[in-house]
């Protein structure tokens, strides 16, 4: 350790919430798929895909926590939980919003 400075350190403790996110949401992830019958390939893509969202929401959900006056673990709760609902049901929201955002679209151009 350089000069024996004890910030040196910092840049890691403030990344140990989003180290603790992914290992949750990967484990969560995984074991879901694994519990609904997957394959430990579609669960190993799952889980990290589902992680990889979950750390690019996060700073989103954060926001909203603070903006709403809410801990901040409620951010990490909405991120596991939709590790749990897993990519599928991700995939049919978004699928569902891009219908309605494109029906929007056609009926305004008309």
């Amino acid at each position: 350790m350089p000069n024996r400075d004890p910030n040196n350190w910092q840049w890691l403790i403030s990344m140990i919430p989003y180290l603790l996110l992914s290992a949750a949401t990967f484990t969560v992830g995984f074991v879901t798929v694994l519990h609904n019958g997957g394959p430990w390939r579609k669960a190993l893509m799952s889980a990290t895909v589902g992680t990889i969202l979950s750390l690019s929401l996060y700073p989103g959900f954060l926001w909203l926590t603070d903006y709403y006056g809410l801990p901040d673990e409620f951010a990490f709760a909405a991120c596991v939980f939709l590790s749990i609902m897993g990519l599928e049901w991700i995939r049919a929201k978004a699928d569902g919003l891009y219908e309605v955002l494109l029906g929007f679209l056609k009926k305004w151009l008309k």
